[in-house]
């Protein structure tokens, strides 16, 4: 497949901030599961405005629900170097040995073997073993342990956020069970035990892999520990906001993957019974297509690394319908998308049927499949 590269105009529409939901349906007065749902039927071309609640009534007994587990951990830290100056450090992507990839600001901190101290009393020592590439490096922590994030780490909130939420699991799904992941998975998040519950008893198969989402910086944290003249030339990448300038769309650096044997297994049995394989979200998308056999679709299981980038053109193997959230202009989310509709009929969707029907964009706003 050959694809020209694309632009982040190509991608723009026009969009207040007033449509980015600012609270999760919780605080808002509802149910986790009572956002709305925007469904289209690709071969139809029929649209329906559902509540997400309702989704089973466009799912067969015979389709599978792939999500992903990934749960989200305190990956922003912010200490002193050696010299007693600030560093941020962004982690993500765990290791067996339990070491973490990582960013670090200022750039001109990292060294191998720079030792940067965290927490309170600077108990906690982050030393940099290696140069990953590409800005990237791996990082150890004595003392380690995944709960030392606890202690002295920020959960990444992204800056379109006027408030941290009040209640840290609003920023978490009810499959989050493996840690490590620095942004929210946040197309699941509508599902609750109890509409899970629903969809297996009519019964759908719901598989988890887990695909732990890399770290992008966060202008407003960085200002909060740097100051307002932090120089953004040293290194930190965001996604582009609305009205901004570039002629390209940022993309997600490589992320760690898992799909065990199980759910591999699952997910090819339920095709070659004729059912269809339903992927919630970005993230658990790219996994899948990750591992999926060029040929024949089959799904093998594994684990590394995945830089896959998803846009017009592409020739999905591991997917027949797509749960997603409301993305923002000029998004690499937003992209991928239109991956399953063309870009063009995604954006005459998105002026026609989303805005004008009030769909909240984001992890705390409303979703759509697209069947």
């Amino acid at each position: 497949m050959k694809d020209l590269p694309d632009t982040a105009n190509q991608y723009d529409f026009d969009f207040s901030s007033r449509l980015i939901a600012q609270q999760p349906a919780e605080v808002r007065g509802g149910a986790r599961s009572a956002a709305k749902l925007l469904v289209l039927e690709r071969g139809a071309g029929k649209v329906h405005h559902r509540r997400f609640d309702e989704l089973g009534e466009f799912l067969t007994p015979d389709d599978v629900l792939v999500v992903n587990n990934a749960r989200v951990v305190p990956s922003l830290l912010r200490g002193r170097d050696e010299h007693g100056s600030p560093v941020v450090v962004n982690v993500f992507s765990p290791m067996d040995d339990g070491s973490w990839h990582c960013l670090v600001l200022p750039a001109s901190t990292a060294a191998v073997g720079a030792e940067l101290r965290f927490g309170e009393q600077r108990e906690v020592v982050g030393t940099l073993l290696r140069d990953e590439g590409a800005g990237v490096w791996r990082i150890g922590f004595e003392p380690g342990g995944i709960e030392v994030l606890d202690e002295i780490g920020d959960l990444a909130y992204p800056d379109y956020l006027v408030e941290r939420p009040v209640n840290p699991a609003h920023y978490q799904t009810s499959f989050a069970s493996r840690p490590g992941a620095t942004l929210f998975p946040s197309a699941a998040r509508h599902f609750t035990p109890e509409l899970v519950g629903a969809l297996k008893g009519q019964g759908v198969g719901v598989v988890e892999v887990t695909h732990y989402i890399a770290a992008r910086w966060q202008h407003g944290y960085l200002r909060d520990w740097f100051g307002a003249d932090v120089a953004w030339a040293e290194g930190a990448d965001v996604e582009l906001p609305a009205g901004a300038s570039g002629p390209s769309l940022p993309f997600p650096r490589p992320e760690r993957y898992e799909v065990s044997t199980g759910a591999a297994d699952e997910i090819n049995d339920r095709r070659r019974a004729g059912g269809r394989i339903v992927v919630c979200g970005t993230s658990a998308l790219r996994a899948l297509e990750t591992v999926a056999d060029e040929r024949s679709g089959r799904i093998w299981p594994g684990t590394g690394w995945t830089n896959l980038i998803l846009g017009p053109g592409h020739r999905f193997k591991a997917c027949d319908a797509f749960l997603t959230n409301l993305h923002m202009p000029r998004s690499s989310e937003l992209r991928l998308t239109s991956a399953f509709t063309g870009r063009q009929e995604l954006l005459d969707l998105y002026r026609d049927e989303v805005i004008p029907n009030g769909y909240l964009f984001n992890e705390f706003g409303d979703s759509m499949l697209i069947a």
